[in-house]
C-alpha cells in the first residue's frame, strides 16, 4: 500500500483532513490537483464567519431567485443552459427552491451552528500550533447595510437567530457602524457587528499550511485525479501520471468531486457555485476589520500589505468557464459607493473559482456505501474555509470507527 489514506483535494478541506489523519498516526498521501490557485480555497473571502446559517445563499421564494438570476448586475447569476436544465424536476435549482422555507433554513442553521463555533477554535489552535503565516485578525466583522428597508427587514431577525445559536452579535446604527469602521461612507444606515468573527488571508494561509504539512512528512502530489475505484483489498486513485493504492480514499476536491462521482456511478446533486475575487494594489487607508456589504453581498477585507480583497457572486456555471470581467468591474464600482477609498483602485489580480454546492445547504460527508472505503467530504460551498477543521474531524471519526451522530445530517445517501 502506498498509504493508509489517499486524500484527493489540495484545498482547505483536503489539507485539514490530511493534517488530522497524519496526527492520528495514519500514513497519508494527498493528491492536490493541478495547483493551489485553481481551487476555491485560494479565492475564499477569508472570514471564519458566525453568520452563515447555510452554505448556499438563502433567498425566500423561487420566483425571487429567478428574478435575481435574470437581473443584470445581481450577485446571483447562471449560465442559461444550466439554469434551464437544473430548473427541471430533480434538478439543482428545483431542489434548492423546494428547500426555501423558514423552518428548513432554521433547521440547517441549527445543525451548522455548533460546527462553526468549533471550527473557529480549531483554526486558532492550528494557526498557533503550527505557526502558520495566516495574517490572523480577531476583531470581528461588520455586516453593513445601505438600505433602510433591507436593514429593517434583516437585522432583527438575523440578530435573534444568531443569539439563539450562541453567537455574540450587536445591532448598531449608522454612527456605530462608522465608529467600528471609519472608512464606511455616509450612506451606511446600520449594521450587525459579529463580535467573534475572525479573518485569515486565504492565499498565504493555504501556502503556509501546505509547507507545514510537507514538513511533517505528508507527501503532496500536484496532479489531477482522473479515477477512483474500490476492490476487496482497498482503493485505487489514478492521476494519469501516478497510480496509488490505499486502505481508504477521501474525495475532497470541491466542485470537481462531481467528475469522480460520475465515474463511480454516484448521483449526488453537486453544482459549481462560482465566486469572484479582485485584489487591488496596496492602499494607505486601513480597514479596522472585514466588512460585509450586505446590500450587494460583497466581502471586503485587507491584507497586511494593504491590498484590498473584494469577493462576491454566486454564479452557476461550468467549473472551468472563463472569467466574466464585467463582474470584477461592477464589484469595484459597488465597493466605491460603500467605502471612502481612492478614486482610482488598481486591480493587480483577479480570479474566479468554483465552490461545491449542494441544494439543501448542507455538506456531504460520509461513506459512499455502508461499509465502503471511499469517503466523501464536499459540498461546503461558501463555508469551505470556515468549516474545514470540523469536516476533518468527521472524516477522522468515519475512518477510525468512532460513532458521531452528527454524520446522519450529512450522509451521501440522503438524496
Amino acid at each position: 500500500m502506498d498509504a493508509d489514506v489517499v486524500v484527493v483535494g489540495g484545498g482547505f478541506v483536503g489539507l485539514q483532513t490530511a493534517y488530522r489523519l497524519h496526527k492520528a498516526g495514519f500514513r497519508v498521501v494527498v493528491v492536490g490537483g493541478e495547483a493551489p490557485r485553481k481551487g476555491a480555497s485560494w479565492g475564499n473571502a477569508g472570514l471564519i464567519h458566525q453568520g452563515s446559517a447555510t452554505t448556499v445563499p438563502e433567498i425566500m421564494g423561487f420566483w425571487r431567485v429567478v428574478r435575481l438570476a435574470l437581473r443584470r448586475g445581481s450577485y446571483i447569476s447562471s449560465n442559461p443552459w444550466i439554469a434551464l436544465k437544473e430548473s427541471l424536476p430533480g434538478g439543482w435549482i428545483w431542489r434548492y427552491a423546494r428547500g426555501l422555507k423558514r423552518e428548513e433554513m432554521a433547521r440547517r442553521g441549527a445543525i451548522l451552528a455548533g460546527f462553526i463555533l468549533e471550527s473557529k477554535r480549531l483554526w486558532l489552535d492550528l494557526i498557533k500550533g503550527e505557526d502558520l503565516d495566516a495574517e490572523l485578525l480577531t476583531a470581528g466583522s461588520i455586516e453593513a447595510y445601505f438600505s433602510e428597508e433591507l436593514f429593517s427587514l434583516e437585522s432583527r431577525v438575523l440578530a435573534e437567530d444568531m443569539a439563539e445559536r450562541g453567537y455574540r452579535v450587536d445591532i448598531v446604527d449608522a454612527e456605530g457602524c462608522r465608529e467600528l469602521e471609519p472608512l464606511l461612507s455616509e450612506n451606511v444606515v446600520g449594521g450587525i457587528y459579529y463580535v467573534d468573527d475572525a479573518w485569515i488571508n486565504p492565499a498565504k494561509t493555504l501556502n503556509s499550511f501546505i509547507s507545514a504539512i510537507e514538513r511533517m512528512g505528508v507527501k503532496i502530489l500536484w496532479e489531477r485525479a482522473e479515477k477512483a475505484s474500490e476492490d476487496r483489498e482497498g482503493v485505487s486513485v489514478e492521476t494519469g501520471k501516478t497510480s496509488l493504492r490505499g486502505e481508504y480514499v477521501v474525495l475532497a476536491l470541491g466542485a470537481w468531486t462531481g467528475r469522480l462521482f460520475k465515474s463511480l456511478g454516484v448521483k449526488i446533486p453537486l453544482i459549481a457555485g462560482r465566486g469572484y475575487l479582485a485584489v487591488t494594489e496596496p492602499v494607505s487607508q486601513r480597514l479596522s476589520r472585514p466588512v460585509f456589504y450586505a446590500d450587494e453581498k460583497i466581502v471586503i477585507s485587507q491584507t497586511s500589505e494593504g491590498n484590498l480583497r473584494f469577493t462576491s457572486y454566486f454564479e452557476l456555471n461550468a467549473p472551468d468557464a472563463p472569467i466574466d470581467r464585467s463582474k470584477i468591474i461592477r464589484m469595484l464600482q459597488k465597493v466605491k459607493g460603500a467605502l471612502n477609498l481612492p478614486d482610482k483602485l488598481s486591480v493587480m489580480d483577479e480570479w474566479v473559482g468554483s465552490r461545491p454546492c449542494i441544494p439543501d445547504g448542507l455538506p456531504v460527508i460520509g461513506r459512499l456505501s455502508e461499509k465502503g472505503r471511499i469517503v466523501v467530504a464536499t459540498g461546503l460551498c461558501r463555508l469551505g474555509l470556515t468549516l474545514s477543521p470540523s469536516t476533518a474531524i468527521l472524516v477522522e471519526d468515519i475512518i477510525t470507527g468512532r460513532d458521531n451522530p452528527a454524520l446522519r445530517y450529512f450522509s451521501p445517501t440522503r438524496f
